[in-house]
């Protein structure tokens, strides 16, 4: 059973728009192969007669010929709650089936996959040598390279996976300004951590 989609609105000028045709219907659940869950589309366009996009309660999309899609859940599927609830509260679906596993995962609130000291030239405290330093983000030991290329030319520390020792986030910017000071990784705020 398909489900109503809502108009896709857009500010884009109508001479970007030639072969679009909004879809006023849609498949109930749909994801690429990359993603975790089933998510809910809020609206869908017809690109040319072929390809189709689909805009999602959560804000992502999904186009072309590379995602899924089905009305009907596999037993034991995640769908994202962002996307259920919207959807129910935007009258897509009266009630919630029994049995529907929601799940919603802030981005913000665990650290990030890549350290955010990564590549940069200020976190990091070069140990004897030259050829490595310390991250002063989460604490692990790892090469310094030269960067930049000859226009902002610097020495950073390379790119790499958030180690156990993550500095605490600032509770408003989390990890995302942090800024050497002392010696440490601190939030460029000046506020406190919080574990």
């Amino acid at each position: 059973m398909s489900v109503a989609l809502l108009p896709p609105v857009t500010g884009m000028p109508a001479r970007f728009l030639e072969g679009a045709e909004a879809l006023s219907e849609g498949p109930r659940f749909v994801r690429t192969r990359a993603m975790s869950r089933w998510h809910r589309p809020r609206s869908g366009v017809r690109w040319g007669g072929e390809r189709v996009v689909f805009h999602l309660w959560c804000v992502g999309h999904v186009q072309g010929d590379d995602f899924l899609s089905t009305d009907e859940l596999p037993d034991g599927d995640l769908v994202c709650g962002m996307c259920d609830g919207k959807a129910m509260g935007a009258g897509q679906e009266l009630e919630q089936p029994p049995g529907r596993q929601l799940i919603f995962t802030p981005r913000d609130i665990a650290p990030p996959k890549n350290c955010p000291g990564s590549r940069s030239s200020v976190l990091f405290e070069e140990l004897p040598g030259g050829r490595a330093g310390r991250c002063l983000a989460c604490g692990d030991v790892q090469p310094l390279r030269a960067m930049g290329g000859p226009y902002n030319s610097r020495c950073a520390i390379v790119q790499h996976p958030t180690g156990p020792g993550i500095v605490p986030p600032c509770p408003f910017h989390r990890w995302r300004s942090l800024t050497a000071r002392d010696g440490r990784a601190i939030c460029s705020c000046g506020r406190e951590a919080t574990p």
